[in-house]
């Protein structure tokens, strides 16, 4: 028998269909798990048609209560802009905030004025207002004004505007009151935060908060695949460094280097760190991420290190050193931040024709400027190449001030001689160590075991750069106007870098006189001899460079660099001498010179090392080791020979630690 009552609520008018569910599980056993259910029944029934005393005898519920939980409660809106439907049957779960009925009356223990903020508020509208927008106020971005105003200044402000209704001198909530209303006020201060979430990002964590909160958290942007995305970044490192400066007096004059760079490229999948490339200049270049980027597609070599093999773990290296299989693996996605997409516009056609990649930058992206939670997982490993590096020495900078502990960095690099070479040393055996280092995130598998892994069971099949495009990444190339011809006496030669380059093969073409030329920088790091072809591609073989410039071997850059000095007269080359080796000698002559050193002269040591180093064969770390073995060797069969104890002076030689590594010669 239905109830009498025939004008029911119906469930397709109320779309009880879509009511949201509490997690009945979570709710403990005991009066609130039944009263809920309870009270569930009771609706149930009422929209099945049951009578009231039905409703009463299968639920304790009746009526007129039944439907005032559906009007009261159910259909009520929550915070999330739906209906709050079943949820609003849990017991004792607040629907609306206190509505206060009486008047306030503080007693002499305090108690007596809950909702009293809420009364007022609801008394003055107007303050209500203007505490809402005062709260959710962020200042002028361009004028001078406050910003992120206290909860103190706000309770302040409220207690004003009630002064001057004349709160205080009647004696009125909450100025009767032992704290004058500051908790509450506070709640309500969190209560409009919370309610305006966008609004209240710009207020406590400015412009990058909200930024943030536009950008989601990345779940809209998942990586499935093995090399599908790849994030670049360049980070300075933590520390001061020193370089050795020969003397023409003989000895060294130590110097500090004070901003060194690393630029990074991490494959997100696999957290694998694929090349990195460590900078000197004081800012992070177009060449420093190309030289990343070919580090990435080539072959790799384990460093050799100065200190010992023992600090790599065993099989610790980059990816394309481990298996043939990863050398000049390409991506489709390079994710940068803001600051290096500003250098990444050069490289951008680069990861496009020689990768396959696209840039992703703030302006074609989810990505935001100077914002560190778009590429989680690089800032992750420069967090983790700092406290098990740079941050563990005594020279580091540390990220703040008071990581300092007191202690000096340029004394301590001074002082233990810690130099350059061995910065690069020791972030060459961080980076191979953390690639075979066990990730949680990986089910504990290392970066490389995970590659390994998922390469075993390949989803896609991966693609390749072309070696031939992959050598000419950092190769710098420009149209040139041939200069000389028979009109002149002279033969054709072009104008490259500061430089004047001709060839046989050149000296023949005055045909070519007045046109132009393709020249290529293709060999980064010597720039004496270039690569020559037409305007329509033709070879014209190889050029060579005249004097002042073809003595030393030198990149591109120290060329424009020292060409820059010499046209600033701070420098003075005379006929026949070699530009770069007046360069370095004025370098290593400025003994008494506070200045820090000039990154070209960083630059044209490091070049200098690895021209020597690839004549000799081997590292001149290794002929040294080797030399102080024998020496070691031969002392020792001495000493059991003689059976006598060996001189101070052989204990002294046989005791000598090794020179610094890659010095530059002294000239």
């Amino acid at each position: 028998m239905r109830a009498k009552n025939s004008r029911r609520l119906n469930t397709e008018e109320l779309r009880v269909f879509d009511w949201k569910y509490p997690d009945e599980g979570a709710l403990p056993q005991g009066p609130l798990k039944d009263g809920y259910f309870a009270r569930k029944k009771a609706i149930m029934l009422y929209f099945d048609g049951a009578t009231e005393s039905e409703i009463k005898k299968q639920a304790g519920i009746g009526l007129s209560q039944t439907i005032r939980l559906i009007k009261e409660r159910c259909l009520l809106v929550h915070r999330d802009g739906e209906v709050w439907g079943w949820r609003a049957l849990v017991p004792w779960e607040r629907i609306n905030s206190y509505q206060r009925k009486h008047k306030i009356n503080v007693d002499k223990f305090g108690q007596g004025a809950v909702g009293a903020l809420n009364t007022v508020l609801n008394q003055h509208p107007a303050i209500r207002e203007k505490f809402v927008k005062r709260i959710l106020s962020t200042g002028s971005q361009n004028k001078l004004s406050v910003n992120r105003r206290s909860k103190q200044g706000h309770w302040q402000w409220f207690l004003g505007e009630l002064r001057a209704l004349g709160y205080e001198t009647e004696s009125k909530w909450p100025f009767n009151t032992k704290n004058m209303g500051y908790v509450s006020v506070s709640r309500f201060i969190k209560s409009v935060l919370d309610e305006n979430p966008e609004s209240a990002a710009l207020v406590v964590g400015g412009p990058n908060n909200k930024k943030k909160m536009l950008t989601g958290d990345g779940t809209d942007r998942p990586v499935h695949f093995l090399f599908q995305r790849v994030e670049m970044d360049a980070h300075k490192t933590d520390g001061r460094f020193s370089i050795m400066i020969p003397q023409p007096t003989g000895g060294y004059a130590q110097k500090i280097v004070h901003r060194l760079w690393v630029v990074v490229i991490l494959e997100v999948t696999s957290r694998a760190v694929l090349g990195y490339h460590f900078s000197m200049r004081k800012e992070v270049s177009k060449v420093d991420v190309l030289r990343a980027l070919k580090m990435a597609l080539t072959k790799s070599k384990r460093i050799q290190i100065t200190f010992g093999n023992d600090a790599y773990r065993p099989k610790a290296n980059l990816p394309s050193a481990a298996s043939e299989k990863f050398i000049g693996v390409c991506w489709d996605e390079t994710s940068v931040d803001g600051s290096l997409a500003e250098t990444c516009k050069h490289v951008k056609q680069v990861l496009k024709d020689v990768v396959g990649s696209d840039l992703l930058e703030p302006e074609n992206s989810f990505a935001v400027r100077r914002s560190k939670d778009d590429r989680p997982f690089i800032e992750t490993f420069f967090r983790t190449l700092g406290q098990r590096g740079f941050q563990r020495l005594s020279n580091t900078t540390g990220g703040k001030p008071s990581d300092k502990g007191g202690r000096d960095p340029d004394e301590v690099a001074l002082t233990s001689q810690f130099q350059l070479e061995y910065a690069a040393e020791l972030l060459a055996v961080l980076i191979a160590n953390y690639n075979v280092t066990p990730h949680s995130s990986l089910g504990g598998r290392s970066p490389l075991d995970y590659l390994e892994f998922r390469m075993a069971y390949p989803e896609r099949s991966l693609r390749y750069a072309d070696p031939n495009s992959v050598s000419d990444i950092v190769s710098f190339r420009k149209l040139c106007v041939v200069h000389g011809g028979y009109e002149q006496g002279r033969r054709p030669f072009v104008y490259f870098g500061h430089g004047r380059y001709t060839s046989d093969i050149l000296g023949q073409r005055h045909d070519l006189v007045g046109k132009k030329i393709w020249i290529i920088n293709h060999i980064e790091d010597d720039v004496r001899v270039v690569r020559a072809s037409s305007e329509s591609g033709q070879p014209l073989g190889i050029l060579q460079v005249s004097s002042p410039w073809n003595r030393l071997p030198h990149s591109l850059e120290v060329r424009n660099a020292v060409a820059s000095w010499i046209n600033a007269g701070k420098l003075k080359v005379a006929a026949g001498q070699d530009a770069i080796e007046v360069f370095i000698r004025y370098c290593e002559r400025q003994e008494g010179k506070k200045l820090p050193v000039h990154p070209a002269y960083l630059e044209a040591r490091r070049i200098l090392i690895d021209v020597a180093e690839a004549m000799v064969g081997r590292s001149m770390i290794e002929i040294a080791s080797e030399r102080q073995a024998r020496e070691s060797t031969r002392a020792k069969e001495n000493s059991v020979r003689n059976h006598a104890t060996p001189s101070p002076a052989k204990t002294r030689e046989s005791r000598r630690t090794l020179p610094a590594p890659r010095k530059a010669a002294n000239n």
